[in-house]
């Protein structure tokens, strides 16, 4: 069985960050991420900017007022 010294959950803002830090210090990352058409994490992607939280609403039908 293979050992894995860091298992990161998640390619967001912070998991992508730590495994660049723990990397460049010579330890081994594995780095899980369930999607596999969206990386950055879903705050750069759809919530934290109102702009693209705007458009995913505009799409789903939402109207504003």
């Amino acid at each position: 069985m293979k050992t894995i010294q860091n298992i990161i959950i998640g390619f967001g803002k912070g998991g992508k960050t730590l495994a660049k830090f723990l990397a460049q210090k010579g330890e081994e990352v594995l780095v899980i991420e369930k999607s596999n058409q969206m990386y950055g994490g879903t705050c750069i992607n759809i919530a934290c900017l109102p702009s693209k939280r705007l458009i995913i609403e505009a799409g789903n039908g939402v109207e504003f007022c």
